[in-house]
Protein backbone atom coordinates (compact mmCIF):
# COMPACT_ATOMS: atom_id res chain seq x y z
CA UNK A 1 0.00 0.00 0.00
CA UNK A 2 2.88 2.38 0.82
CA UNK A 3 4.51 1.72 -2.51
CA UNK A 4 1.21 2.48 -4.32
CA UNK A 5 0.94 5.81 -2.47
CA UNK A 6 4.46 6.75 -3.54
CA UNK A 7 3.74 5.84 -7.14
CA UNK A 8 0.55 7.88 -7.03
CA UNK A 9 2.46 10.84 -5.69
CA UNK A 10 5.06 10.50 -8.47
CA UNK A 11 2.29 10.29 -11.03
CA UNK A 12 0.64 13.40 -9.64
CA UNK A 13 3.92 15.32 -9.75
CA UNK A 14 4.43 14.26 -13.34
CA UNK A 15 0.89 15.39 -14.16
CA UNK A 16 1.50 18.75 -12.51
CA UNK A 17 4.63 19.18 -14.57
CA UNK A 18 2.83 18.38 -17.81
CA UNK A 19 -0.06 20.65 -16.86
CA UNK A 20 2.31 23.48 -16.11
CA UNK A 21 3.97 22.98 -19.50
CA UNK A 22 0.58 23.13 -21.20
CA UNK A 23 -0.32 26.30 -19.36
CA UNK A 24 2.98 27.84 -20.38
CA UNK A 25 2.20 26.95 -23.98
CA UNK A 26 -1.25 28.52 -23.70
CA UNK A 27 -3.15 25.32 -24.64
CA UNK A 28 -5.11 24.50 -21.46
CA UNK A 29 -8.09 26.74 -22.29
CA UNK A 30 -9.19 24.44 -25.10
CA UNK A 31 -8.86 21.18 -23.18
CA UNK A 32 -10.29 21.97 -19.75
CA UNK A 33 -14.06 22.54 -19.53
CA UNK A 34 -15.32 25.44 -17.47
CA UNK A 35 -17.19 25.11 -14.22
CA UNK A 36 -20.95 25.30 -14.74
CA UNK A 37 -22.95 28.04 -13.08
CA UNK A 38 -26.57 26.88 -13.14
CA UNK A 39 -29.80 28.36 -11.85
CA UNK A 40 -33.41 27.36 -11.57
CA UNK A 41 -36.65 27.42 -9.61
CA UNK A 42 -37.79 25.03 -6.91
CA UNK A 43 -41.55 24.96 -7.16
CA UNK A 44 -44.39 23.11 -5.67
CA UNK A 45 -45.42 26.49 -5.60
CA UNK A 46 -42.19 28.52 -5.44
CA UNK A 47 -40.28 27.45 -2.32
CA UNK A 48 -38.57 30.12 -0.22
CA UNK A 49 -35.49 29.24 1.81
CA UNK A 50 -35.02 25.70 0.48
CA UNK A 51 -31.59 24.08 0.73
CA UNK A 52 -30.51 23.19 -2.81
CA UNK A 53 -27.49 20.94 -3.28
CA UNK A 54 -26.06 18.71 -5.99
CA UNK A 55 -25.38 15.01 -5.42
CA UNK A 56 -24.15 12.22 -7.65
CA UNK A 57 -25.86 8.94 -8.38
CA UNK A 58 -24.55 7.44 -5.14
CA UNK A 59 -25.81 10.32 -3.02
CA UNK A 60 -22.36 11.87 -2.55
CA UNK A 61 -22.40 15.66 -2.23
CA UNK A 62 -20.97 17.42 -5.27
CA UNK A 63 -22.05 20.95 -4.34
CA UNK A 64 -23.00 22.07 -0.84
CA UNK A 65 -26.45 23.53 -0.28
CA UNK A 66 -27.42 27.08 -1.20
CA UNK A 67 -30.69 28.82 -0.29
CA UNK A 68 -33.53 29.72 -2.61
CA UNK A 69 -34.92 33.25 -2.57
CA UNK A 70 -38.53 34.27 -2.04
CA UNK A 71 -39.34 33.31 -5.65
CA UNK A 72 -37.85 29.84 -5.30
CA UNK A 73 -34.76 30.74 -7.34
CA UNK A 74 -31.25 29.45 -6.65
CA UNK A 75 -27.84 29.73 -8.30
CA UNK A 76 -24.86 27.45 -7.73
CA UNK A 77 -21.65 26.33 -9.45
CA UNK A 78 -20.84 22.73 -10.37
CA UNK A 79 -17.11 21.89 -10.74
CA UNK A 80 -16.17 20.93 -14.27
CA UNK A 81 -14.85 17.57 -13.11
CA UNK A 82 -18.32 16.48 -12.03
CA UNK A 83 -20.19 17.33 -15.23
CA UNK A 84 -19.42 14.01 -16.92
CA UNK A 85 -21.63 12.01 -14.54
CA UNK A 86 -25.34 11.90 -13.77
CA UNK A 87 -26.22 14.60 -11.25
CA UNK A 88 -29.25 15.23 -9.07
CA UNK A 89 -30.27 18.71 -8.00
CA UNK A 90 -31.79 18.09 -4.57
CA UNK A 91 -33.98 20.48 -2.61
CA UNK A 92 -35.06 20.07 1.01
CA UNK A 93 -37.09 22.26 3.33
CA UNK A 94 -38.23 25.82 2.79
CA UNK A 95 -41.69 27.33 2.86
CA UNK A 96 -44.34 27.87 0.21
CA UNK A 97 -47.94 28.95 -0.29
CA UNK A 98 -49.89 26.05 -1.69
CA UNK A 99 -51.69 26.82 -4.98
CA UNK A 100 -54.79 24.75 -4.27
CA UNK A 101 -55.42 25.65 -0.62
CA UNK A 102 -53.53 28.98 -0.44
CA UNK A 103 -52.20 27.73 2.91
CA UNK A 104 -48.59 28.01 3.97
CA UNK A 105 -46.56 24.81 4.03
CA UNK A 106 -43.13 23.36 4.67
CA UNK A 107 -41.59 21.64 1.68
CA UNK A 108 -40.19 18.13 1.64
CA UNK A 109 -37.64 16.71 -0.79
CA UNK A 110 -37.73 17.60 -4.49
CA UNK A 111 -35.39 16.59 -7.29
CA UNK A 112 -34.31 17.24 -10.84
CA UNK A 113 -32.22 14.52 -12.51
CA UNK A 114 -29.62 15.66 -15.08
CA UNK A 115 -27.93 13.06 -17.26
CA UNK A 116 -24.15 13.04 -17.68
CA UNK A 117 -22.75 15.86 -19.83
CA UNK A 118 -26.16 17.54 -20.16
CA UNK A 119 -25.22 20.59 -18.06
CA UNK A 120 -22.90 23.42 -18.91
CA UNK A 121 -22.30 26.98 -17.83
CA UNK A 122 -25.61 28.90 -17.93
CA UNK A 123 -27.88 25.83 -17.84
CA UNK A 124 -31.28 26.09 -16.18
CA UNK A 125 -32.41 23.27 -13.89
CA UNK A 126 -35.71 23.48 -12.05
CA UNK A 127 -37.31 20.97 -9.72
CA UNK A 128 -41.07 20.39 -9.92
CA UNK A 129 -43.43 17.62 -8.82
CA UNK A 130 -43.01 16.04 -12.26
CA UNK A 131 -39.21 16.14 -12.24
CA UNK A 132 -39.25 14.76 -8.68
CA UNK A 133 -41.30 11.73 -9.72
CA UNK A 134 -39.04 11.09 -12.73
CA UNK A 135 -35.91 11.37 -10.57
CA UNK A 136 -37.41 9.04 -7.95
CA UNK A 137 -38.07 6.43 -10.64
CA UNK A 138 -34.41 6.56 -11.65
CA UNK A 139 -32.90 6.75 -8.17
CA UNK A 140 -35.13 4.30 -6.33
CA UNK A 141 -36.86 2.10 -8.89
CA UNK A 142 -34.08 0.99 -11.24
CA UNK A 143 -35.26 2.83 -14.34
CA UNK A 144 -33.15 4.57 -16.92
CA UNK A 145 -33.92 8.22 -17.57
CA UNK A 146 -35.63 7.29 -20.84
CA UNK A 147 -37.76 4.64 -19.16
CA UNK A 148 -38.71 7.00 -16.34
CA UNK A 149 -39.72 9.78 -18.71
CA UNK A 150 -41.75 7.39 -20.85
CA UNK A 151 -43.58 5.97 -17.84
CA UNK A 152 -44.32 9.47 -16.55
CA UNK A 153 -45.57 10.71 -19.94
CA UNK A 154 -47.90 7.71 -20.30
CA UNK A 155 -49.31 8.36 -16.84
CA UNK A 156 -49.55 12.16 -16.77
CA UNK A 157 -49.65 13.21 -20.42
CA UNK A 158 -46.42 15.21 -20.65
CA UNK A 159 -42.66 14.98 -20.09
CA UNK A 160 -41.21 17.32 -17.43
CA UNK A 161 -38.66 19.74 -18.85
CA UNK A 162 -36.14 20.67 -16.16
CA UNK A 163 -34.72 23.47 -18.33
CA UNK A 164 -37.88 25.56 -17.92
CA UNK A 165 -38.38 28.10 -15.14
CA UNK A 166 -41.94 27.40 -13.93
CA UNK A 167 -44.03 30.50 -13.25
CA UNK A 168 -46.29 30.89 -10.24
CA UNK A 169 -49.74 29.71 -11.35
CA UNK A 170 -51.48 31.88 -8.75
CA UNK A 171 -50.15 35.17 -10.14
CA UNK A 172 -50.91 36.95 -13.38
CA UNK A 173 -48.27 36.10 -16.02
CA UNK A 174 -45.43 38.62 -15.99
CA UNK A 175 -44.41 40.62 -19.03
CA UNK A 176 -42.25 38.42 -21.24
CA UNK A 177 -43.31 35.21 -19.49
CA UNK A 178 -43.40 32.37 -22.02
CA UNK A 179 -46.36 30.04 -22.47
CA UNK A 180 -44.01 27.16 -21.69
CA UNK A 181 -43.09 28.63 -18.30
CA UNK A 182 -46.73 29.39 -17.55
CA UNK A 183 -47.74 25.82 -18.44
CA UNK A 184 -44.91 24.36 -16.32
CA UNK A 185 -46.16 26.33 -13.32
CA UNK A 186 -49.75 25.26 -14.01
CA UNK A 187 -48.73 21.62 -14.12
CA UNK A 188 -46.91 21.93 -10.81
CA UNK A 189 -50.09 23.38 -9.27
CA UNK A 190 -52.14 20.42 -10.50
CA UNK A 191 -50.31 18.17 -8.05
CA UNK A 192 -51.29 20.49 -5.21
CA UNK A 193 -54.88 20.19 -6.40
CA UNK A 194 -54.56 16.40 -6.55
CA UNK A 195 -53.27 16.34 -2.96
CA UNK A 196 -56.22 18.45 -1.82
CA UNK A 197 -58.69 16.29 -3.78
CA UNK A 198 -57.24 13.19 -2.08
CA UNK A 199 -57.70 14.74 1.36
CA UNK A 200 -53.98 15.31 1.92
CA UNK A 201 -52.47 18.40 3.51
CA UNK A 202 -50.23 20.74 1.56
CA UNK A 203 -47.22 19.24 3.36
CA UNK A 204 -48.28 15.67 2.57
CA UNK A 205 -47.96 16.21 -1.17
CA UNK A 206 -44.21 15.53 -1.03
CA UNK A 207 -44.92 12.05 0.29
CA UNK A 208 -47.50 11.81 -2.48
CA UNK A 209 -44.77 12.36 -5.10
CA UNK A 210 -42.88 9.36 -3.71
CA UNK A 211 -46.07 7.28 -3.65
CA UNK A 212 -46.85 8.14 -7.26
CA UNK A 213 -43.32 7.10 -8.28
CA UNK A 214 -43.70 3.84 -6.35
CA UNK A 215 -47.05 3.21 -8.05
CA UNK A 216 -45.51 3.96 -11.45
CA UNK A 217 -42.49 1.70 -10.86
CA UNK A 218 -44.35 -1.09 -12.73
CA UNK A 219 -45.12 1.38 -15.59
CA UNK A 220 -48.85 1.56 -14.78
CA UNK A 221 -50.46 4.27 -12.64
CA UNK A 222 -53.20 2.23 -10.96
CA UNK A 223 -52.72 2.38 -7.20
CA UNK A 224 -50.51 -0.72 -6.87
CA UNK A 225 -46.93 -1.74 -7.53
CA UNK A 226 -45.32 -5.17 -7.61
CA UNK A 227 -45.78 -5.54 -3.85
CA UNK A 228 -49.40 -4.41 -3.62
CA UNK A 229 -51.33 -1.27 -2.66
CA UNK A 230 -49.41 2.00 -2.42
CA UNK A 231 -49.94 4.31 0.55
CA UNK A 232 -48.93 7.96 0.86
CA UNK A 233 -46.22 8.05 3.52
CA UNK A 234 -47.62 7.48 6.99
CA UNK A 235 -51.04 8.92 6.13
CA UNK A 236 -54.19 6.83 5.93
CA UNK A 237 -54.54 7.69 2.24
CA UNK A 238 -53.99 4.83 -0.20
CA UNK A 239 -53.79 5.42 -3.93
CA UNK A 240 -56.77 3.78 -5.63
CA UNK A 241 -57.07 2.14 -9.01
CA UNK A 242 -58.53 5.32 -10.54
CA UNK A 243 -55.63 7.59 -9.52
CA UNK A 244 -54.89 8.52 -13.15
CA UNK A 245 -58.52 9.56 -13.65
CA UNK A 246 -58.31 11.59 -10.43
CA UNK A 247 -55.21 13.36 -11.79
CA UNK A 248 -57.17 14.36 -14.92
CA UNK A 249 -60.00 15.67 -12.78
CA UNK A 250 -57.54 17.56 -10.53
CA UNK A 251 -56.07 19.20 -13.64
CA UNK A 252 -59.48 20.40 -14.75
CA UNK A 253 -60.48 21.36 -11.21
CA UNK A 254 -57.46 23.63 -10.85
CA UNK A 255 -57.94 25.01 -14.34
CA UNK A 256 -61.48 26.07 -13.39
CA UNK A 257 -60.55 27.36 -9.91
CA UNK A 258 -60.25 30.97 -8.94
CA UNK A 259 -56.70 30.34 -7.76
CA UNK A 260 -55.55 29.71 -11.33
CA UNK A 261 -54.41 33.02 -12.81
CA UNK A 262 -52.43 31.60 -15.74
CA UNK A 263 -55.13 32.56 -18.31
CA UNK A 264 -54.34 29.33 -20.19
CA UNK A 265 -57.32 28.24 -22.30
CA UNK A 266 -58.59 24.70 -22.91
CA UNK A 267 -56.24 24.21 -25.84
CA UNK A 268 -53.19 25.53 -23.96
CA UNK A 269 -53.28 23.27 -20.90
CA UNK A 270 -51.79 20.43 -22.92
CA UNK A 271 -53.08 16.99 -23.80
CA UNK A 272 -54.75 15.14 -20.96
CA UNK A 273 -53.63 11.58 -20.23
CA UNK A 274 -56.30 9.02 -21.12
CA UNK A 275 -57.33 7.15 -17.98
CA UNK A 276 -59.59 4.23 -18.82
CA UNK A 277 -60.87 3.52 -15.31
CA UNK A 278 -63.18 5.60 -13.13
CA UNK A 279 -64.64 4.80 -9.72
CA UNK A 280 -67.93 6.03 -8.30
CA UNK A 281 -69.43 5.26 -4.89
CA UNK A 282 -71.02 2.01 -6.05
CA UNK A 283 -69.45 1.20 -9.41
CA UNK A 284 -66.21 0.61 -11.24
CA UNK A 285 -66.57 1.98 -14.78
CA UNK A 286 -64.07 1.03 -17.46
CA UNK A 287 -63.59 2.33 -21.00
CA UNK A 288 -62.62 -0.59 -23.26
CA UNK A 289 -61.45 0.12 -26.82
CA UNK A 290 -63.02 -2.22 -29.36
CA UNK A 291 -61.27 -2.94 -32.64
CA UNK A 292 -57.77 -1.99 -33.68
CA UNK A 293 -58.19 1.78 -33.89
CA UNK A 294 -58.24 4.23 -30.99
CA UNK A 295 -60.55 7.24 -31.02
CA UNK A 296 -60.29 9.21 -34.25
CA UNK A 297 -62.23 11.92 -36.06
CA UNK A 298 -65.34 10.21 -37.46
CA UNK A 299 -66.93 7.03 -36.14
CA UNK A 300 -65.52 5.57 -32.92
CA UNK A 301 -66.87 2.52 -31.12
CA UNK A 302 -66.00 1.38 -27.63
CA UNK A 303 -67.37 -0.58 -24.70
CA UNK A 304 -68.25 0.73 -21.26
CA UNK A 305 -67.93 -1.99 -18.61
CA UNK A 306 -69.81 -1.39 -15.35
CA UNK A 307 -69.06 -3.62 -12.37
CA UNK A 308 -70.02 -3.55 -8.72
CA UNK A 309 -67.17 -2.09 -6.61
CA UNK A 310 -67.59 -4.67 -3.89
CA UNK A 311 -68.45 -7.88 -5.70
CA UNK A 312 -66.79 -7.16 -9.03
CA UNK A 313 -69.83 -8.55 -10.86
CA UNK A 314 -71.11 -6.95 -14.04
CA UNK A 315 -74.08 -4.65 -13.43
CA UNK A 316 -76.93 -5.12 -15.91
CA UNK A 317 -79.88 -2.79 -16.35
CA UNK A 318 -78.08 0.51 -15.70
CA UNK A 319 -77.53 1.64 -19.29
CA UNK A 320 -75.16 4.65 -19.09
CA UNK A 321 -76.32 7.98 -20.48
CA UNK A 322 -73.57 9.56 -22.59
CA UNK A 323 -72.89 13.26 -23.18
CA UNK A 324 -69.73 13.98 -25.22
CA UNK A 325 -68.41 17.55 -25.11
CA UNK A 326 -65.43 19.09 -26.89
CA UNK A 327 -63.85 21.91 -24.89
CA UNK A 328 -62.02 24.17 -27.33
CA UNK A 329 -60.00 27.33 -26.70
CA UNK A 330 -62.98 29.67 -26.54
CA UNK A 331 -66.14 27.55 -26.77
CA UNK A 332 -67.55 24.06 -26.40
CA UNK A 333 -69.79 21.78 -28.44
CA UNK A 334 -71.12 18.25 -28.47
CA UNK A 335 -71.11 15.75 -31.34
CA UNK A 336 -73.45 13.14 -32.89
CA UNK A 337 -73.70 9.79 -31.11
CA UNK A 338 -75.73 6.63 -30.78
CA UNK A 339 -77.11 5.57 -27.42
CA UNK A 340 -75.14 2.94 -25.52
CA UNK A 341 -76.84 -0.47 -25.70
CA UNK A 342 -76.39 -3.61 -23.57
CA UNK A 343 -73.65 -5.95 -24.80
CA UNK A 344 -73.43 -9.72 -24.66
CA UNK A 345 -72.05 -9.78 -21.10
CA UNK A 346 -73.79 -8.36 -18.04
CA UNK A 347 -72.42 -4.91 -17.35
CA UNK A 348 -71.02 -4.38 -20.86
CA UNK A 349 -72.53 -1.59 -22.98
CA UNK A 350 -71.63 -0.86 -26.59
CA UNK A 351 -71.31 2.86 -27.41
CA UNK A 352 -70.75 4.79 -30.63
CA UNK A 353 -69.59 8.39 -30.99
CA UNK A 354 -69.18 10.24 -34.28
CA UNK A 355 -66.46 12.79 -33.55
CA UNK A 356 -66.83 16.02 -35.49
CA UNK A 357 -63.20 16.92 -34.91
CA UNK A 358 -59.95 15.72 -33.41
CA UNK A 359 -58.53 16.98 -30.13
CA UNK A 360 -54.91 16.54 -31.25
CA UNK A 361 -53.07 17.61 -34.38
CA UNK A 362 -50.76 15.22 -36.21
CA UNK A 363 -47.78 16.78 -34.40
CA UNK A 364 -49.42 16.22 -31.01
CA UNK A 365 -50.49 19.84 -30.50
CA UNK A 366 -53.69 20.19 -28.50
CA UNK A 367 -56.88 21.72 -29.90
CA UNK A 368 -58.74 21.22 -26.62
CA UNK A 369 -60.09 18.04 -25.07
CA UNK A 370 -63.04 15.68 -25.37
CA UNK A 371 -64.96 14.84 -22.21
CA UNK A 372 -67.15 11.73 -22.34
CA UNK A 373 -69.53 12.17 -19.43
CA UNK A 374 -71.36 9.00 -18.39
CA UNK A 375 -74.26 9.02 -15.96
CA UNK A 376 -74.85 5.62 -14.35
CA UNK A 377 -78.01 5.73 -12.25
CA UNK A 378 -77.25 8.91 -10.27
CA UNK A 379 -73.46 8.63 -10.41
CA UNK A 380 -71.16 10.33 -12.93
CA UNK A 381 -67.86 9.28 -14.51
CA UNK A 382 -65.69 11.15 -17.01
CA UNK A 383 -63.27 9.87 -19.64
CA UNK A 384 -60.96 12.06 -21.73
CA UNK A 385 -59.88 10.17 -24.86
CA UNK A 386 -57.25 11.60 -27.16
CA UNK A 387 -59.11 11.91 -30.48
CA UNK A 388 -56.67 11.89 -33.37
CA UNK A 389 -57.02 13.41 -36.82
CA UNK A 390 -58.38 11.07 -39.49
CA UNK A 391 -55.88 9.38 -41.78
CA UNK A 392 -56.62 7.87 -45.15
CA UNK A 393 -60.24 7.75 -46.30
CA UNK A 394 -62.83 10.48 -45.70
CA UNK A 395 -64.48 10.08 -42.26
CA UNK A 396 -67.29 12.57 -42.81
CA UNK A 397 -68.73 15.12 -45.22
CA UNK A 398 -71.13 18.04 -44.75
CA UNK A 399 -74.18 19.41 -46.52
CA UNK A 400 -76.49 22.26 -45.59
CA UNK A 401 -79.99 23.57 -46.09
CA UNK A 402 -80.64 26.10 -48.81
CA UNK A 403 -80.47 29.77 -47.84
CA UNK A 404 -83.84 30.58 -49.41
CA UNK A 405 -85.60 27.74 -47.57
CA UNK A 406 -87.02 27.51 -44.05
CA UNK A 407 -84.70 24.79 -42.66
CA UNK A 408 -82.78 27.06 -40.28
CA UNK A 409 -81.60 27.18 -36.67
CA UNK A 410 -80.90 30.12 -34.38
CA UNK A 411 -77.35 30.67 -33.19
CA UNK A 412 -75.63 33.35 -31.10
CA UNK A 413 -74.82 35.07 -34.39
CA UNK A 414 -78.34 34.88 -35.78
CA UNK A 415 -80.06 32.53 -38.20
CA UNK A 416 -78.04 29.78 -39.87
CA UNK A 417 -78.87 27.23 -42.54
CA UNK A 418 -79.13 23.88 -40.79
CA UNK A 419 -76.06 21.75 -41.38
CA UNK A 420 -76.18 17.99 -41.99
CA UNK A 421 -73.22 15.77 -41.17
CA UNK A 422 -72.72 12.50 -43.01
CA UNK A 423 -70.31 10.01 -41.42
CA UNK A 424 -68.86 6.91 -42.96
CA UNK A 425 -70.31 4.09 -40.86
CA UNK A 426 -69.10 1.03 -42.75
CA UNK A 427 -68.40 -0.64 -46.11
CA UNK A 428 -68.98 -4.33 -46.72
CA UNK A 429 -69.22 -6.76 -49.63
CA UNK A 430 -66.93 -7.25 -52.61
CA UNK A 431 -66.69 -6.58 -56.31
CA UNK A 432 -69.73 -4.75 -57.66
CA UNK A 433 -71.94 -5.82 -54.77
CA UNK A 434 -70.88 -3.62 -51.89
CA UNK A 435 -72.99 -1.99 -49.17
CA UNK A 436 -72.09 1.48 -47.95
CA UNK A 437 -73.60 2.55 -44.61
CA UNK A 438 -73.70 6.18 -43.50
CA UNK A 439 -74.78 7.94 -40.32
CA UNK A 440 -76.71 11.18 -40.82
CA UNK A 441 -76.96 13.84 -38.13
CA UNK A 442 -78.07 17.46 -38.07
CA UNK A 443 -77.50 20.35 -35.69
CA UNK A 444 -80.12 21.96 -33.44
CA UNK A 445 -77.60 23.86 -31.30
CA UNK A 446 -74.00 23.41 -30.14
CA UNK A 447 -75.05 20.76 -27.64
CA UNK A 448 -77.57 18.84 -29.78
CA UNK A 449 -76.79 16.85 -32.93
CA UNK A 450 -79.77 14.53 -33.44
CA UNK A 451 -79.76 11.62 -35.87
CA UNK A 452 -81.77 12.02 -39.07
CA UNK A 453 -84.35 9.35 -39.91
CA UNK A 454 -87.95 9.13 -41.05
CA UNK A 455 -90.39 10.73 -38.62
CA UNK A 456 -87.84 12.47 -36.34
CA UNK A 457 -88.48 16.07 -35.35
CA UNK A 458 -85.53 18.44 -35.83
CA UNK A 459 -85.79 21.55 -33.67
CA UNK A 460 -85.21 24.85 -35.45
CA UNK A 461 -86.69 28.26 -36.09
CA UNK A 462 -89.44 26.22 -37.68
CA UNK A 463 -89.41 22.64 -36.37
CA UNK A 464 -88.87 20.10 -39.12
CA UNK A 465 -90.63 16.72 -39.02
CA UNK A 466 -88.78 14.44 -41.43
CA UNK A 467 -91.32 13.11 -43.95
CA UNK A 468 -90.47 9.61 -45.23
CA UNK A 469 -92.33 10.28 -48.49
CA UNK A 470 -90.12 13.22 -49.47
CA UNK A 471 -86.83 12.36 -47.75
CA UNK A 472 -84.17 10.43 -49.67
CA UNK A 473 -80.53 9.42 -49.39
CA UNK A 474 -78.83 8.42 -52.64
CA UNK A 475 -75.30 7.37 -53.57
CA UNK A 476 -73.40 6.98 -56.81
CA UNK A 477 -69.93 5.90 -57.89
CA UNK A 478 -70.44 6.96 -61.51
CA UNK A 479 -68.83 10.05 -62.97
CA UNK A 480 -70.66 11.84 -65.77
CA UNK A 481 -69.81 14.93 -67.84
CA UNK A 482 -71.89 17.18 -65.58
CA UNK A 483 -73.01 15.15 -62.55
CA UNK A 484 -72.95 11.56 -61.29
CA UNK A 485 -75.45 9.17 -62.81
CA UNK A 486 -77.13 5.93 -61.74
CA UNK A 487 -78.06 7.06 -58.24
CA UNK A 488 -78.79 4.22 -55.82
CA UNK A 489 -81.40 4.77 -53.10
CA UNK A 490 -80.29 4.06 -49.52
CA UNK A 491 -82.51 2.39 -46.93
CA UNK A 492 -83.34 4.12 -43.65
CA UNK A 493 -82.35 1.83 -40.75
CA UNK A 494 -84.32 3.91 -38.26
CA UNK A 495 -81.45 5.06 -36.01
CA UNK A 496 -79.70 7.61 -38.20
CA UNK A 497 -77.86 5.01 -40.29
CA UNK A 498 -78.76 4.59 -43.97
CA UNK A 499 -77.45 1.74 -46.16
CA UNK A 500 -77.05 1.66 -49.94
CA UNK A 501 -76.55 -1.82 -51.44
CA UNK A 502 -75.27 -3.20 -54.76
CA UNK A 503 -72.74 -0.39 -55.20
CA UNK A 504 -70.48 -1.05 -58.21
CA UNK A 505 -67.17 0.33 -59.36
CA UNK A 506 -64.98 -0.03 -56.25
CA UNK A 507 -61.73 -2.03 -56.32
CA UNK A 508 -59.99 -3.53 -53.30
CA UNK A 509 -56.90 -1.57 -52.34
CA UNK A 510 -57.68 1.32 -54.70
CA UNK A 511 -59.10 4.66 -53.62
CA UNK A 512 -62.50 5.32 -55.16
CA UNK A 513 -65.27 7.89 -54.75
CA UNK A 514 -68.80 7.56 -53.41
CA UNK A 515 -71.04 10.58 -53.95
CA UNK A 516 -73.85 11.18 -51.45
CA UNK A 517 -77.01 13.21 -52.07
CA UNK A 518 -79.50 14.11 -49.35
CA UNK A 519 -83.05 15.34 -49.85
CA UNK A 520 -85.09 16.21 -46.74
CA UNK A 521 -88.79 17.02 -47.13
CA UNK A 522 -88.26 17.69 -50.80
CA UNK A 523 -85.29 20.05 -50.42
CA UNK A 524 -81.90 18.94 -51.74
CA UNK A 525 -79.18 19.83 -49.26
CA UNK A 526 -76.16 21.39 -50.94
CA UNK A 527 -72.52 22.06 -50.19
CA UNK A 528 -72.89 25.86 -50.27
CA UNK A 529 -76.50 26.54 -49.24
CA UNK A 530 -77.43 27.62 -52.76
CA UNK A 531 -80.03 25.98 -54.97
CA UNK A 532 -78.77 22.85 -56.77
CA UNK A 533 -76.95 23.55 -59.99
CA UNK A 534 -73.67 22.76 -61.69
CA UNK A 535 -71.21 25.44 -62.72
CA UNK A 536 -67.96 25.21 -64.58
CA UNK A 537 -66.09 24.59 -61.34
CA UNK A 538 -68.49 23.02 -58.83
CA UNK A 539 -71.43 20.68 -58.49
CA UNK A 540 -73.10 21.56 -55.19
CA UNK A 541 -75.88 18.97 -54.84
CA UNK A 542 -73.76 16.20 -53.30
CA UNK A 543 -70.66 15.55 -51.21
CA UNK A 544 -68.03 12.95 -51.96
CA UNK A 545 -66.29 10.32 -49.83
CA UNK A 546 -62.91 8.91 -50.78
CA UNK A 547 -63.18 5.19 -50.02
CA UNK A 548 -60.55 2.45 -50.26
CA UNK A 549 -62.11 -1.01 -49.91
CA UNK A 550 -59.98 -3.03 -47.54
CA UNK A 551 -58.26 0.16 -46.34
CA UNK A 552 -59.09 2.90 -43.85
Amino acid sequence: MKQISIMNAVSKLALVGVTGLLVACGSSSSSTPADASISGIITAAPVNGADVSVVDGNGNIVVEAVKTDANGKYTLVIPNGSLGQDLIIKSTGGTFTDEATLLGGTAGEMYAYASANSLSNGSSVSATPGSTIVADLVMNHNKTMTQAQEAFANAFGYTPDISLHPADATTTPAAGETNESTLAGFRAAVFSQLAMDLGLSQDDQFEMFAALAKDLSDDVLNGVDASGAVAVGTTVVTLEANIQNLFEIALLNFHASGNNLTALNNAQIGNLPFARLALTTDHQIEYVQTGMMAAMEGKSTFLIRITDRISGDGVPGVVPMLMPIMYMADHKHSTPKLDCVPGVVDGDYDCTVYYLMASQMMDGASMGYWDLKFTVATEVAHFYPAVMMAMGDTPKVKLQAQTLGTDKIMTMNGEMNRKYFVFRDGLSGMGDDRTFTMFFASIENMMSYPAVFDGVTLIGIVDLIVNPLTTFVEVSTVEAPVAPADWIAAVDNGDGTWSAAAIPGLVDGTAGMIHVRLTVNGEVKTTDGKAPGATATIINEYSTFTITPGGM
